[in-house]
């Protein structure tokens, strides 16, 4: 029997930085029909059926075998509620740099790290060498992490953002957990596979700000990368992400539909799965013109201490597990709370 090899997750970011780094993200098409697959959840949703669960599961499954990435309609968010998430947004990054500044990310008297206020031009997530061109609030909530311990703005400048973001981020968490048995499905596993490893999930939300620039800037909203998690759902006010299609390998630029989530699967997943599912390259550019872009991704990962072992349907006798068993805190590199 062969041995799983061991993982290093410092060597698997220089990997994945390397690799990003090679992509030549010159020339991005207009997405065609199917670039982007369409899943209408409401039916599985509204009454639970087993055909409707195995109808939604055969979509996913396809998606994430050859795209990675597709949208969600019938997710159960109300379009209230996202439409206020964005304003909330909106009206964060119109706040003075002082007081965003007042709850940095990483500063030294905050016991947390990896969330508050992430500046213009930063140069994290994703790690790069030029800063991204976009501006960000980010929470997390995990197993050790609530809510009380991320960092918001007063309460002062902004009454309801607080009340507002809690209430996006539960709403979208449930979306996650309520699609973990179509993930189980469409991996030809029982519906409550995944439940044991997401008991206490980690999550992040971060609610981005692309402001514009000139045309023909080599600058990137968020530099190439695929996302470490399990899955993102990413909520867009106007176009702007661009994704790598294995199908037509091309880049193409993925529309931005009324009150639908783009989802992608992230290295998580594809590790979890034995690389069965994709792990998507994409990027984000700021609009041109006068028009400042929002983009509220919601990054889902399983507890950070849950080992995850290799879906029994991705591996055998003739298809080793390529990963050893690992948590996403050790597959991240990091210590539970930081």
């Amino acid at each position: 029997m062969t041995d799983t090899p061991k993982f290093d997750s410092h060597e698997k970011e220089k990997q994945l930085k390397a690799e990003s780094e090679s992509w030549d993200t010159t020339v991005v098409h207009e997405a065609r029909e199917g670039d982007i697959p369409l899943i209408d959840l409401a039916e599985y949703f509204n009454t639970g059926a087993r055909s409707a669960l195995a109808a939604v599961a055969s979509q996913l499954k396809a998606a994430c075998e050859e795209t990675g990435f597709f949208s969600i309609t019938g997710h159960g968010v109300s379009a209230d509620l996202l439409d206020a998430a964005f304003s909330q947004t909106r009206q964060f990054h119109t706040q003075s740099l002082d007081d965003k500044q007042a709850i940095l990310m990483d500063r030294a008297d905050w016991p947390v790290g990896g969330i508050g206020y992430l500046p213009l031009k930063n140069r994290k997530l994703p790690a790069r060498d030029t800063g991204n061109v976009n501006e960000a609030f980010i929470i997390k909530n995990d197993n050790v992490i609530g809510m009380d311990d991320n960092q918001w703005p007063s309460a002062s400048l902004l009454p309801e953002f607080r009340t507002t973001v809690e209430a996006y981020a539960l709403s979208v968490k449930q979306l996650a957990l309520r699609m973990l048995p179509i993930y189980a499905v469409a991996l030809d596993m029982p519906e409550d596979f995944f439940t044991d490893g997401f008991d206490l999930p980690l999550f992040r939300l971060r609610m981005t700000h692309y402001p514009p620039v000139e045309s023909g800037g080599e600058e990137f909203g968020i530099a190439p990368h695929v996302d470490t998690s399990f899955c993102t759902i990413l909520a867009q006010d106007q176009p702007g992400l661009s994704i790598f299609s294995e199908r037509r390998q091309c880049w193409v630029s993925a529309p931005a539909i009324k009150n639908a989530f783009i989802v992608n699967s992230g290295e998580l997943l594809k590790q979890w799965t034995n690389d069965r599912f994709i792990s998507v390259k994409h990027f984000a550019n700021n609009n041109t013109g006068k028009t400042s872009r929002y983009s509220i991704p919601f990054f889902f990962n399983a507890n950070p201490t849950y080992k995850m072992t290799c879906v029994p349907s991705c591996c055998g006798p003739d298809n080793p597990p390529k990963y050893p068993p690992i948590s996403y805190a050790e597959s991240q590199g990091v210590v539970q709370g930081e």
